[in-house]
């Protein structure tokens, strides 16, 4: 075992730093920690006079990946022998059987399970160490039975010499002959204790063999534990889906209101950061975008507040103005997490585009108008074939630095017929792709609703959905990702 006294070196990598702080709280205390934050970092780190002990190694990165990383550790002698395990939310199957074949001894699935971490920590650094005692220990012993065997016949060689010298030398016979004997009695003697030396170390590595399949039993129990309790995990999750599916508008009772519209809400994870909101009071239509901070089960939790809050303003406050509203939700949410005072914990908080769609009074105009109100999100709206944007206020909702009595700004447009309106979340612009691996960006969003805006709305959602999975390609998904549509063919 690895002396007490000098802890363990594991190096942590990973793209993003709220990842490496996870792992070093789960451990802490029990080992010397560095961290990297990109694969060249990683392997500079690797190489070091001092190299880890173990490496915990991300698979999705900017730049190198951690199938790259994995690579040249093991193209390099000084860290080939480093233990790898990658800890990613990547899909378990195709992953794993890749990672293991490029060297990984294990792989640990994201969100991470503390208990999961330490134990698979633990094993594989015990797993290392018994590793190199046992080499160390057959090198050794290899090199002993070779140098008795040099020995050996070093005494051979004497004999025969000696034998010669015999016959040259009738006179000293006897006296030589007693001499030789009793050197081979030594010789043999001390053959005998090597073969028994030998058989020693072949129990010792015998009984190695039989502790390090214990532990391989243990390692497949801990993984079936681990499996089962990730399944656990999982099956709540899913069931948190249900009931954030539930706050969003049902596209039925969205079609009453907007017959030409259609939304796509697609989680990263099986719950997210977005959510959409929409209601019908008495005098028009409302409808917003909201991204969260973050996204899984945080960020899920943060649109719960998000959705409470606008059903407040909304049905029991019967705020409409897109504005207000914003200001309003900004209060809610920085009050609500306590990000007003100093002692606030948590620094959370989100981005949201709300629309008021006035009704058409026909008796007083031939037109209706739309009111609009953002916080960091824009307006998208295309007319004769041009791409128009309302840009949101500068200004984010709840977190710590946001002005608590801030007043967003109301901008509106006159709806004529034909016009074609989108919000969206940041997460579809932002998603990675393409044979450059780069950004969807803004520029290439604009002219997919340029090109798309003519289309019947329901067709327009296939045709958003087929152009991001065909540029996201095998690449994982970024953000959580949600837009909405709507239009009005009859003004």
């Amino acid at each position: 075992m690895p002396d007490d006294t000098k802890k363990q070196k594991i190096l942590i990598v990973d793209d993003e730093q709220e990842n490496i702080r996870i792992l070093a709280e789960v451990l802490k205390g029990k080992y010397r920690l560095i961290g990297a934050r990109n694969g060249e970092l990683a392997l500079k780190c690797a190489d070091s006079e001092e190299t880890p002990d173990l490496i915990l190694l991300d698979i999705m990165m900017p730049g190198m990946d951690g199938y790259e990383v994995i690579g040249k550790l093991k193209d390099n002698p000084k860290t080939q022998d480093i233990p790898v395990i990658f800890v990613t939310a990547m899909g378990k199957d195709t992953y794993e059987a890749r990672g293991l074949e490029l060297g990984a001894v294990d792989y640990i699935t994201k969100p991470v399970n503390p208990a999961v971490v330490l134990a698979r920590v633990s094993l594989h650094l015990e797993l290392s160490y018994y590793r190199d005692h046992l080499e160390h220990l057959v090198y050794r012993r290899t090199e002993e039975l070779a140098n008795t065997a040099k020995r050996i016949r070093k005494e051979v060689t004497d004999r025969k010499q000696a034998e010669e010298e015999l016959r040259k030398h009738k006179d000293h016979l006897e006296e030589m002959v007693e001499k030789r004997t009793s050197e081979l009695k030594a010789a043999n003697e001390q053959l005998k204790k090597e073969i028994e030396e030998r058989k020693r170390v072949e129990t010792e590595l015998q009984k190695a063999k039989d502790y390090l399949e214990k532990l391989f039993k243990k390692a497949e129990t801990a993984r079936l534990s681990a499996e089962a309790a990730n399944n656990k995990i999982i099956e709540s999750i899913r069931y948190a889906k249900m009931i954030q599916t539930s706050l969003m508008p049902n596209p039925a009772n969205m079609k009453q209101y907007l017959s030409d519209s259609f939304f796509i809400w697609k989680p990263r994870d099986i719950v997210g950061g977005d959510i959409i909101f929409a209601d019908a009071p008495e005098y028009g239509y409302i409808i917003a975008v909201i991204d969260c901070t973050g996204h899984g089960v945080p960020g899920a939790f943060m649109t719960m507040i998000a959705s409470s809050s606008l059903k407040r303003i909304v049905k029991d406050e019967g705020c409409f103005d897109p504005g207000e509203i914003l200001k309003r939700l900004n209060f809610i949410v920085k009050t609500t997490l306590h990000q007003d005072t100093d002692y606030a914990l948590s620094n959370d908080g989100m981005d949201a585009a709300v629309c008021y769609i006035k009704p058409k009074i026909s008796y007083l105009t031939s037109s209706f108008g739309l009111t609009f109100a953002g916080a960091r999100l824009p307006l998208y709206y295309v007319l004769d074939g041009e791409v128009n944007v309302i840009k949101g206020d500068r200004q984010s909702i709840g977190y710590k630095r946001c002005d608590l009595n801030h007043s967003f700004t109301n901008q509106s447009v006159k709806i004529e017929k034909g016009m074609a309106f989108y919000m969206a979340s940041d997460g579809f612009a932002d998603q990675m792709g393409g044979e450059r691996r780069r950004r969807f960006g803004s520029g290439r969003f604009r002219q997919l609703l340029k090109k798309c805006a003519d289309m019947p709305f329901d067709r327009q959602r296939e045709a958003f959905l087929k152009v991001f999975n065909v540029y996201k390609g095998d690449h994982e998904i970024q953000d959580d990702i949600t837009v909405v549509g709507f239009g009005f063919n009859e003004c």
